[in-house]
């Protein structure tokens, strides 16, 4: 898989175990680092055959709980939130699960979270701490320090964030299930260069092994703290 990025470079994923980059004289490393941990990160988790997610995922008694959503919907928030009450992250951003087996795992990623400004400041954080991730995005690297799970974990249980007026937890047919795992895998758009098929196939595995929730709040960081209270509660119930 060949990918070319105006001003950053070009990278070369082979075979699931290579990335060669060739990067834009002009670049920042800390910009050439969010796109090679990024993009070409999920390219070659995919090459490898891994089932990888546009998620944020915490360590919840032994078991990896996932946040699905949207770019800015707040998948980080959540998990940094869950990390605040004491749950290890397991990943932000990328989230690579292994579907092969008779229960699909989660591989641990990097000890960072990446969080908007407002969310950081919202969960106590010192944003005058915090880098920025690249040059012209407010968005801040928040380095995990304690609490991080470095071993894979069983996938427990799945939330996909949608906005409402009230929150709540609700779980998915698994014909809605299908499609948000569909639909924010990560590089959905190469799939089809990258073995489509398999990939469905990933998609159905975890849809009949592991719990898929609509997760509805506000977008209100006021709320966070209710938010975080209902996952677990949710989790209680049904372990």
């Amino acid at each position: 898989m060949y990918l070319s990025y105006p001003r950053v470079g070009r990278f070369l994923v082979r075979e699931g175990k290579q990335i060669v980059v060739s990067p834009h004289p002009a670049v920042e490393v800390r910009v050439l680092r969010l796109f090679l941990l990024g993009v070409g990160l999920g390219v070659i988790l995919h090459q490898r055959g891994r089932f990888v997610l546009h998620s944020s995922a915490v360590n919840v008694a032994g078991g990896a709980v996932a946040f699905l959503g949207w770019s800015g919907q707040g998948k980080s928030t959540m998990a940094a939130a869950m990390h605040k009450r004491g749950h290890s992250l397991v990943a932000d951003d990328v989230v690579a699960v292994d579907a092969a087996g008779s229960a699909p795992k989660v591989y641990p990623g990097f000890p960072q979270l990446k969080l908007w400004p407002e969310a950081a400041v919202a969960l106590g954080e010192a944003l005058e701490s915090l880098p920025h991730l690249r040059p012209g995005l407010d968005k801040r690297a928040r380095r995990v320090t304690r609490g991080f799970t470095r071993a894979p974990l069983p996938l427990r249980r799945v939330y996909v964030l949608a906005e409402g007026g009230t929150a709540g937890i609700e779980r998915l047919p698994p014909h809605d299930a299908m499609l948000e795992l569909i639909r924010h895998s990560y590089c959905a758009r190469l799939l089809q260069s990258i073995g489509a098929e398999t990939h469905f196939q990933q998609c159905a595995t975890v849809v009949n092994q592991v719990g898929v929730r609509r997760l509805r709040m506000r977008r209100d960081l006021k709320a966070l703290g209710g938010l975080t209270q209902l996952v677990e509660d949710d989790l209680g119930n049904d372990p």
